[in-house]
């Protein structure tokens, strides 16, 4: 059996040559000659075992009691281990990856925010004004007027991807601004975030990340990410996923220089000859894709087991094309969820692979396959296969490379599927209703994502939504209540082939081919948009009033200024004031109490 596996082990590391090691939390400092070069890391070092194929680990998890999850998330620098190098990247709490935090409809998430970064250069480089709720029990700066590059990266906010919660106070607003202490010795700033999460909310996997215009990229390939889980509710769960053990893979691109540090971006001679966020600049660095922090965990299954895969692209350069493969044939990755939202039926991938963009989520199930005769274990690899430069992320050919190990032994289990039924019967309490073509009303929504040369310097672009680079001024009014088409671009004359276009607060229905080639509409937050042709998506404005964003996934573009603030008014209101999430659609039988904090933050 080991030969079979070194053959096996051998043919796809010709097929994905890229390096792959172990990343831990550990501080102590692997020797390894120069462990923080760019060069690839691989079976060949000598003590590749021992940072390599480490037991699966699923990352710290906080949950709810009676209703409420309440943390503390400290964002600081953190010293840990990446494949012997000694990396010193801004954090939550000290660590790679971000706790999970796991919840239920109806509960509130109550976070103190502390960031205990250093005191920021050049703080006037946000302009703010000050704000409190409507209830007057949280106090916040809001942004005004920012730069449309890389800056302030000791300043910071927070987002809750996918969720449908208020966009406005303290509760999922990304246009807050969080800065550090004003000088060396003050006390820590402490920021107090509240969401509440409405009682009908579909139950999925989502996400939560720093998102300051301008810090986003480097604050997130730092590791500022963590899985946020709505769990099933009980008299909702089926049982052969109930009973599946559930592991959860924050897949991430953490950058990081040849000092094990990331302190700017943008020109290569200003980092030792590298630029992270250029198109080639993940190849270049010969990084490896870390999942928890980890680089191919091991994964134990007993055959006939069914495991529960939770998938979080907290990335912002890669594409990633799952596949599952023994040494004889692929095995099914059976995705029940894109996104967070339930899918209604089981789609199992076997011919093609999964496909993870920067912020999509995938649910699947693993069933082991029983062991051949003669045979007490079976290995599976768990793989990003080689993306053409066609249909990669950046225009750029991508290295496959090997995520993670999969070992078949032990008894076996008689575990099964759900079937088709359970999951539709599921989904129909779960999600939200299919949108009908006879809601649809007006003119559809247009976005357009281009990136062009600076006609001032040629050595500049300019990253663009509608031909406008992000101003916390320009606004896209929408309506609540009503339900829009919308048309996703990107120019033809574009520097940038593809953008995976991200909207908060709600969701929309996109349609795409199933394993089948059969036509099928999902739900998503996020999604690709290439070049030369135009999605079209429908999205229903429900709940929620106040102002969120749009933007392009790959971060560094956000940054930059591929981003626009989208606002959500309600005819019934005042639309000269600003909106509070107060303003709930009085139609609206599931809706949320305005956010309310009992004491004063920061």
């Amino acid at each position: 059996m080991k030969s079979l596996f070194a053959i096996l082990l051998s043919f796809l590391l010709l097929l994905y040559p890229a390096n792959y090691a172990y990343a831990s939390d550990a501080t102590d400092s692997i020797k390894v000659p120069d462990p923080c070069n760019f060069r690839p890391i691989n079976s060949a070092d000598t003590l590749y075992k021992t940072y390599a194929e480490q037991d699966f680990k699923n990352p710290e998890e906080i949950t709810s009691n009676d209703d409420v999850l309440t943390t503390t998330l400290t964002v600081k620098y953190g010293d840990n281990n990446i494949a012997g190098c000694p990396v010193h990247l801004r954090s939550y709490n000290g660590k790679l990856v971000g706790p999970t935090l796991r919840v239920k409809p109806g509960d509130t998430i109550r976070i103190t925010l502390i960031n205990d970064l250093p005191p920021q250069d050049h703080p006037d480089n946000h302009q703010t004004n000050q704000q409190t709720d409507g209830d007057g029990g949280c106090s916040y700066e809001m942004e005004t007027k920012t730069k449309n590059e890389p800056h302030d990266f000791n300043v910071t906010n927070f987002h809750t991807h996918g969720l449908h919660v208020s966009p406005s106070g303290c509760s999922d607003n990304v246009l807050r601004v969080m800065k550090p202490r004003a000088k060396e010795g003050e006390p820590a700033k402490a920021y107090m975030i509240e969401v509440k999460v409405p009682k009908d909310h579909p139950t999925g996997t989502y996400w939560y990340h720093a998102h300051l215009h301008g810090s986003t990229a480097l604050q997130v390939s730092s590791g500022m990410a963590g899985a946020l889980i709505v769990e099933d509710k009980e008299e909702d769960k089926i049982p052969e996923i109930k009973d599946a053990e559930e592991k959860i893979f924050v897949v991430q691109q953490i950058v990081y220089d040849q000092k094990g540090e990331i302190e700017n971006y943008g020109k290569k001679e200003e980092i030792e000859n590298y630029e992270p966020f250029g198109p080639t600049g993940w190849q270049d660095s010969k990084r490896h894709v870390t999942i928890n922090g980890q680089i191919v965990p091991i994964i134990k299954m007993r055959p006939g087991e069914v495991q529960r895969w939770r998938f979080i692209h907290a990335g912002i350069r890669e594409s990633i094309q799952l596949e599952l493969r023994n040494d004889r044939v692929q095995i099914p990755l059976h995705e029940i969820a894109v996104d967070g939202i339930a899918l209604g039926k089981l789609d199992s991938w076997k011919n093609s692979p999964v496909e993870l963009e920067p912020g999509y989520r995938s649910d699947v199930l693993i069933k082991a396959e029983m062991l051949p005769d003669n045979q007490t274990e079976q290995v599976y690899l768990l793989s990003d296969k080689p993306t053409t430069s066609k249909k990669s992320l950046l225009g750029v050919a991508e290295t496959g490379s090997i995520l993670a190990k999969v070992i078949v032994e032990g008894q076996p289990m008689d575990m099964k599927l759900p079937s088709d039924d359970q999951l539709a019967t599921f989904k129909a309490k779960n999600a939200p209703k299919d949108i009908q073509p006879s809601e649809i009303t007006g003119k559809p929504q247009e976005v357009i994502f281009s990136i062009i040369k600076d006609k001032n310097d040629e050595s500049k672009n300019i990253f663009k939504v509608n031909n406008a680079p992000f101003d916390p001024k320009n606004v896209r009014n929408l309506t609540l209540g009503k339900v829009e088409s919308w048309e996703l671009k990107t120019a033809s004359d574009s520097l940038g082939p593809t953008h995976p276009f991200h909207i908060h607060v709600n969701p929309f229905q996109v349609d795409r081919k199933d394993p089948n080639g059969n036509k099928e509409r999902i739900w998503r937050d996020t999604l690709l948009i290439e070049k030369n042709e135009t999605q079209t998506v429908y999205s229903r404005y429900t709940r929620f009033t106040g102002k969120f964003v749009l933007h392009c996934h790959i971060l560094d573009h956000e940054d930059q200024g591929m981003m626009e603030v989208v606002q959500i008014l309600d005819p019934q209101k005042d639309q000269n004031s600003e909106p509070k999430d107060e303003n709930l659609d009085p139609e609206d039988k599931g809706m949320m109490e305005a956010v309310q904090i009992s004491h004063n933050p920061i």
